[in-house]
């Protein structure tokens, strides 16, 4: 049951870490889209140097802090995911031991039950063998 929770905690941080991501990319994406506006004059006038080396001074150290945010949180979450992963594959070998152990039993029960039968057969077998002696030896008597 606790596995299940853990489990769901980790689907759950992994939502939020996408959900956080794309965030992340959304805000890159605009400032890049507003830096290229800027480079790029429009009929709607021009904007100076200066203006424009201030805003790229201003975003450019908010723009390395997020990638480097970014490159942190996305190495925490491929080691997550490895150890995730290493978890399964635990508990798929688990899953193939107990199965070939189920098989195993299987087995040792079918041949049980073989043996078994094998054995009722001959008690049966020799139960009407005994059953015609008897008939027999009445028969014998009678005469």
């Amino acid at each position: 049951m606790n596995e299940s929770i853990s489990g769901n905690k980790n689907c759950q941080r992994i939502f939020e870490i996408d959900n956080i991501q794309r965030d992340i990319n959304t805000i890159v994406t605009g400032v890049e889209l507003f830096k290229q506006k800027i480079a790029n004059p429009t009929y709607y006038g021009h904007i100076e140097p200066v203006i424009k080396n201030t805003i790229e001074q201003k975003f450019c150290p908010v723009i390395s802090k997020i990638n480097v945010g970014l490159f942190r949180f996305l190495k925490r979450l491929n080691e997550e995911m490895v150890a995730d992963l290493r978890y399964f594959n635990s508990l798929e070998s688990e899953v193939d031991s107990l199965t070939s152990q189920l098989e195993t039993q299987k087995t040792q029960f079918v041949n049980e039950i073989d043996h078994l039968f094998r054995e009722y057969y001959y008690a049966d077998h020799m139960n009407a063998i005994l059953g015609v002696y008897i008939e027999l030896d009445e028969v014998t008597n009678l005469q």
